[in-house]
């Protein structure tokens, strides 16, 4: 007798939801690059504020933003675990004495004297300092001077790119902390994919990078945004031009609440709303603007799209997207065709890895009586414990971060 895992109808009861959940799985972070990625965050941490540096003393908080803040960081490309950690270095305000000065600081201090530990490994870019790793990892450390008398965390940011010279460069307001909090808001851990992955969730108390999320702390929002991320990587990793930026795909995903309750069909759902979003804009001949919601003076398009061109390919990409995931959510395919899809949009080897342990474990369940078909439905019908078992997902061990915590 099948044992009830949700009220009906369950968010994943069917071939499709099952493939999904597992890719999704195969594109998160192992906890052991996790591991790795808090030390190096750490290290460069105390690194900025050793004896004799430039800086020591002069830094009051770092802490991080974008995916590692939300929870929503995965494997950026297709064929490596590349991981990548954005970090704010809260600096006194003594030290703003132009955009120009506030970065080469940083990067002058990052960097060290020659042999030091990250001469070689450190880059000067337009708003950060990015130290990268042998590995592919790479952390971006963005110099921020906090803004008195304004919400928590709202500060000032640095813009200047290197080879103009003279150029002051800008000063803008931004609040990634804010958004960050804003977003964790809009996508809270949803109980029943919490069921359906087996897992418990402890929430980090302290900062700089909070505990790994992992499939158990998944919503559907949260799910929705990392397969928005990865299907944007894979489509922009050969191209030549800047992509749509995560905090935008973070802001839409977020503040839509998908209506429906099956996993992939939400997925589905949710890459609908942001083809809608785009193509409205386009149709109106204008450039999608949007800011951080705790924040209006932080605009989170600022950067991308430059052009209609621009925006024009992306909803390209999202109705490819959208067509194919439609045909995997609500066609009649094989297991074959599944794999196809799932390999074109979000990756040959996730994809491939997802089918044969949804083969094998099909197999044996069959071998067992445990799995059936109900009845003018095709509905796949499954004991609740074998739902997703066999992926990356499954046990994986909490994540502490900053040696300890980090803050």
């Amino acid at each position: 007798m099948d044992r009830p895992l949700f009220p009906s109808p369950s968010p994943i009861s069917n071939e499709a939801d099952i493939l999904m959940a597992d890719v999704l799985g195969r594109f998160q972070q192992p906890p052991g690059k996790y591991a790795i990625a808090e030390e190096r965050y750490v290290t460069l941490a105390g690194w900025i504020e050793r004896d004799g540096s430039a800086l020591k003393g002069n830094v009051s908080l770092v802490y991080p933003q974008g995916g590692v803040a939300q929870g929503s960081s995965i494997a950026s490309r297709a064929t490596n675990d590349e991981f990548d950690v954005d970090a704010m270095v809260e600096l006194l305000p003594h030290i703003d004495r132009g955009p120009a000065y506030v970065l080469d600081l940083l990067y002058r201090t990052v960097r060290g004297e020659p042999g030091s530990r990250y001469y070689s490994m450190t880059t000067r870019c337009t708003r950060c300092v990015q130290v990268g790793y042998a590995d592919n990892m790479h952390v971006d450390l963005t110099p921020a001077v906090l803004q008195t008398g304004t919400p928590l965390r709202q500060s000032t940011i640095f813009h200047h790119r290197p080879e103009d010279g003279n150029n002051p460069g800008m000063r803008f307001t931004g609040n990634p902390f804010g958004f960050n909090e804003w977003f964790k808001l809009n996508t809270p851990p949803e109980l029943m994919l919490k069921a359906a992955f087996d897992e418990s969730r402890t929430y980090a108390a302290t900062e700089p990078l909070p505990e790994q999320v992992g499939m158990h702390g998944m919503s559907r929002a949260l799910a929705s945004l990392q397969f928005a991320k990865r299907f944007r990587n894979l489509r922009y990793d050969r191209r030549d031009r800047r992509c749509p930026p995560s905090v935008l795909l973070a802001k839409l995903v977020a503040q839509y609440k998908a209506r429906e309750v099956r996993f992939a069909a939400a997925v589905l759902e949710h890459m609908r709303n942001l083809l809608d979003i785009f193509s409205g804009h386009q149709s109106r001949s204008g450039l999608i603007h949007e800011v951080n919601p705790v924040c209006s003076a932080d605009v989170l398009t600022d950067r991308w799209p430059n052009s209609l061109t621009d925006q024009a390919l992306w909803i390209s990409d999202l109705r490819h997207l959208v067509t194919q995931l439609d045909l995997f959510v609500n066609g009649e395919i094989t297991l074959t065709q599944r794999k196809a899809i799932l390999a074109d949009l979000f990756g040959e080897q996730a994809a491939s890895d997802a089918v044969l342990a949804f083969a094998e474990r099909m197999g044996r369940m069959k071998d067992l009586g445990q799995t059936r078909y109900a009845g003018n439905t095709g509905r796949l019908i499954l004991p609740g414990a074998a739902l997703l078992t066999g992926t990356r997902a499954q046990a994986m061990p909490q994540t502490s971060y900053f040696g300890g915590k980090l803050k």
